[in-house]
């Protein structure tokens, strides 16, 4: 793989637009060796303003300058991007993709040709950098490409590598995460006004103490267990709250809804 590779976005969405500005940011590439396509000129517009990065109305045009493209498309829109890409798709191509629940074998048949493919689970802090980003290895592709884009990722956060068997799991689990935790965060700040904190005080309070909950879990060797044994004083107010989630089966209603968002997950891909 090249230093300066040349790398294509067909989709230009909030998550592509993390990528490019985390590719850039990490000096895997330059703004010239940056290619972007969407059906939305407006954003294009934007982000050559903000990156100076080359944009096309064309997806073909993206693979004709580019080795390395990145299929950031909704999951409904993928099969026509295939079928309009699959005549100009060639052994130089390397795709990645982080349409959610499309399997590394759909497009490997859609565009034919042994075609190189990586499957990828991002999620939506990517934006901010913070992602966690799971990446499965197609029948055809190789242990570099995988190398490359575990790289592209890891600009944005941090990425493993798995069997694609599992990215369904990690779709359930972090890809929806954020939004279990966003209810939670809506949840307690809700719980503080109602026991008389002004909106904006129970905002910043809540979001603070997430976010430092969130850096001790990362950043002691605690485990998150022990971690919340330490603040869990035998009669104390923590106990008694914990009380009330263990009475609400916390850990179970958590856990159903990262199976369910997995079970859906399936679902789309199947249809």
């Amino acid at each position: 793989m090249k230093s300066q590779p040349a790398i294509g976005f067909i989709g230009a969405g909030n998550m592509g637009a993390a990528l490019m500005r985390g590719v850039l940011d990490a000096h895997i590439t330059s703004p010239q060796s940056v290619w972007a396509a969407d059906v939305a000129a407006e954003k294009l517009a934007v982000l050559q303003a903000e990156l100076h990065i080359q944009t096309t109305a064309s997806n073909p045009e993206v693979l004709r300058r580019c080795n390395v493209v990145v299929l950031a498309v909704k999951p409904q829109n993928m099969d026509d991007v295939l079928s309009e890409i699959a005549s100009v798709t060639s052994a130089k191509h390397f795709f990645i993709s982080i349409a959610a629940g499309i399997p590394t074998a759909r497009i490997e048949a859609a565009l034919g040709n042994q075609p190189r493919v990586i499957r990828i689970m991002p999620n939506t802090p990517a934006l901010i950098k913070c992602g966690a980003s799971a990446l499965a290895r197609g029948k055809y592709a190789t242990p570099d490409d995988l190398t490359f884009a575990v790289r592209m990722f890891q600009a944005v956060g941090v990425a493993v590598t798995l069997d694609e068997s599992l990215l369904d799991a990690v779709t359930g689990l972090t890809g929806s995460g954020p939004a279990y935790i966003f209810l939670m965060i809506e949840s307690l700040i809700k719980a503080g006004v109602e026991l008389g904190l002004k909106p904006a005080d129970a905002d910043q309070l809540v979001k603070q103490m997430v976010l430092g909950a969130a850096r001790m879990a990362s950043e002691l060797p605690q485990t998150p267990a022990q971690l919340r044994e330490a603040v869990t004083s035998p009669g104390g107010t923590t106990f008694a709250g914990l009380q009330v989630l263990d009475k609400a089966n916390y850990r179970d209603v958590i856990s159903a809804a990262v199976k369910r968002a997995t079970e859906r997950a399936k679902e789309l891909a199947q249809s």
